[in-house]
């Protein structure tokens, strides 16, 4: 529900902490214009082809975002359940708290993670649903966000920085230490320009929780599905991949 790659991973840890201690690329390049040839000498140039007019895209209400939430299915057909707009709310503003009160090091990765943070929703319409599979413990996640400007976009887009410097991190919630490590995927969605990265969390204890991300931007609208819980890494692959191209094929 970040705009910011990092933001996802500091929010995750935290919620992992918080569980634990309760149960004990680019964007795709353009076309470029074909060149005309000049006109010959005393002959009238040929009148130049219109250029296409720009296509603006479709700024989407939360209530347009909550309606393709629910047309989504992930990899075994299941409908996602939509969270309540109150209910989202009110998580992104825990999940800022969270994110606040974490240390990071390199200290870099806090700042950018900081910077991609979505500082309210006025002027921007979300919505979120989830889906769990009961016989693998696997929660997805799949978040859609309309009406952001362009400079947010562009983190979405090409977070080539943050994954870059970022790989290996150092959080500490609560005054608990726990590693992060986070790895590129490649191939997880048909969507072009998608990133997708697994987030491995080391608890003091040496559990390790994973968690798989994909996201891009398609026709102006953000869009990121998560998958977390159980243990096959490909089957959290798959349904990530899965809810990203269902999501992006309803959004026109």
């Amino acid at each position: 529900m970040k705009t910011s790659v990092l933001g996802t991973f500091a929010v995750s840890t935290a919620l992992v902490i918080g569980v634990s201690a309760c149960g004990g690329s680019s964007a795709p390049e353009g076309a470029a214009a074909s060149a005309g040839s000049p006109a010959s000498a005393g002959t009238s140039a040929e009148t130049p082809t219109p250029s296409p007019t720009p296509t603006t895209d479709k700024a989407y209400t939360s209530e347009e975002l909550a309606g393709v939430v629910r047309e989504v299915r992930d990899s075994a057909d299941r409908r996602l359940t939509p969270v309540p707009g109150e209910e989202l709310a009110s998580t992104l503003q825990q999940s800022k708290d969270m994110l606040s009160s974490i240390e990071v090091e390199p200290a870099a990765c806090k700042e950018l993670a900081a910077s991609g943070q979505v500082p309210s929703l006025d002027g921007a319409a979300i919505a979120l649903g989830l889906s769990t599979d009961a016989s693998s413990g696997m929660v997805t996640a799949l978040s859609l966000m309309s009406g952001l400007d362009q400079a947010a976009l562009a983190k979405v887009s090409d977070p080539s920085e943050q994954l870059e410097k970022c790989s290996n991190m150092v959080m500490t919630v609560a005054g608990v230490e726990v590693a992060v490590a986070i790895t590129r995927i490649d191939g997880v969605s048909g969507v072009a320009g998608t990133t997708a990265f697994r987030t491995e969390t080391t608890l003091p204890n040496g559990q390790v929780q994973s968690v798989t991300t994909a996201q891009v931007v398609h026709n102006g609208v953000v869009l990121s599905a998560v998958a977390s819980g159980g243990t096959d890494g490909a089957a959290a692959q798959e349904q990530a991949g899965s809810l990203l191209d269902s999501a992006a094929a309803l959004i026109k």
